[in-house]
């Protein structure tokens, strides 16, 4: 049974409190919904103790897009290959001649994942933003078979500096000019300025339990990305990267995923060619399905970022920060989600058997006894309730709406 929308939020942040805070949104081009529950910011650490600050989830508050970012990306290498400034056939290298071991990958392959890249050493891992851009100036294909999992945040790193190279302007400057101002995003931004910083949600005191470790992150303060990369890259002057680091609101991300489907940043042909499977097929287990720096529907629901109640050409895209946008422009609706599974929880336990062992309900939620004597709330394995508590409620409704009619 379909919880209402209502409830299933109520038991995603009250009961299981796998989420300090969220903001659903759905619609179509013409029309939409907003539903917000819980806080946006729950501890702080004053004198080495985390105090409470509760701040609730308003219309102003401002969510860290991480992987969100590369659809805006995607949209950027799309518009320039409409407006003949890049193509398809185009190799990577002859684009941008720092990547000189990419000069026989196409955009095409960069865009759909086809040729597993990798830089020599690990970007989040450089000293400053000048060796971390050469990590990314120094990437080249992979060897060896195919692997199962082929979506990466190198691609969308690398698309960046070509819609600079095509464009003759920042990264940021072009979406600024072409997505951005014309759809009235005006709460949208990659370093959030000093009067709505008030309005950052708290991503930091990430917990993280791997192999046996247990790790505390304190250095995604509010308004720098959480994403290492990303704000490496931003803190050392070096902009916005393309794979993650943009702000916004809801209402923003409302108004991006309606400008997508009225047509006015893509032609509709283009639209549906960015969820139509590229990658995904059955080669003794399944790969996974994805499209142009998005997920496409796949065979095996839990590989996919795509709602099972849309169809063939809908594409889909998380945000390691609790984000989910997924666009049908055959149905004409979109399902967004922004949220914040990271600030002050334990997000991720690796071996999954260690996981099991520590007392936690299906969902993965419950307290974990930290070594310093605090008892964390745990999100671990919250990717897999985002179906049954959000997608499927948010269909229900748009049915009962009248916006989808199956």
């Amino acid at each position: 049974m379909t919880l209402p929308l209502e409830e299933s939020l109520r038991r995603l942040t009250g009961e299981l409190r796998m989420l300090s805070g969220l903001s659903v949104s759905f619609g179509t081009a013409q029309r939409s919904e907003t539903l917000r529950m819980g806080l946006a910011q729950e501890a702080l650490l004053r004198g080495g103790r985390f105090e409470q600050a509760e701040k609730p989830i308003t219309e102003n508050s401002l969510f860290d897009l991480a992987s969100l970012t590369k659809l805006f990306t995607c949209v950027a290498m799309l518009q320039l290959i409409e407006r003949g400034r890049l193509s398809f056939e185009d190799g990577v290298g002859r684009v941008d001649s720092r990547f000189e071991r990419l000069r026989g990958v196409s955009v095409y392959q960069l865009l759909t994942y086809s040729v597993p890249l990798r830089s020599p050493e690990r970007v989040d891992a450089q000293p400053d933003g000048e060796a971390a851009e050469a990590q990314i100036f120094a990437c080249a294909p992979v060897e060896g078979p195919e692997p199962e999992k082929l979506y990466s945040d190198m691609n969308a790193l690398i698309c960046r500096y070509l819609v600079e190279s095509a464009s003759g302007v920042d990264f940021l400057d072009y979406l600024r000019q072409h997505i951005l101002s014309p759809l009235g995003m005006d709460s949208t931004y990659a370093a959030v300025p000093e009067n709505r910083r008030e309005d950052c949600l708290n991503y930091n005191y990430e917990h993280r339990i791997l192999k046996g470790r247990y790790l505390l992150s304190d250095q995604a303060f509010p308004c720098l990305p959480h994403d290492p990369k990303a704000r490496l890259l931003l803190s050392e002057g070096r902009g916005l990267s393309g794979h993650a680091g943009l702000f916004s609101t809801a209402g923003d991300m409302v108004r991006f995923a309606q400008g997508l489907l009225a047509g006015e940043l893509l032609s509709k042909n283009m639209l549906l060619e960015i969820g139509k499977n590229r990658t995904g097929r059955h080669h003794g287990r399944y790969r996974q399905y994805l499209g142009y720096l998005c997920f496409a529907k796949s065979a095996v629901p839990r590989l996919s970022e795509v709602p099972p109640w849309m169809g063939e050409r809908a594409f889909g895209l998380s945000g390691y920060t609790g984000n989910h946008l997924a666009i049908d422009p055959e149905l004409g609706v979109f399902d967004l989600l922004l949220g914040n599974r990271c600030h002050m929880r334990v997000s991720m336990i690796e071996p999954q058997e260690q996981g099991d062992r520590l007392g936690l309900s299906p969902e993965g939620a419950g307290l974990i006894d930290w070594p310093d004597g605090r008892r964390v709330q745990s999100s671990w394995r919250y990717v897999y309730q985002k179906d049954a508590l959000i997608h499927l409620p948010v269909y229900e409704r748009m049915r009962a709406l009248g916006w989808v009619m199956f």
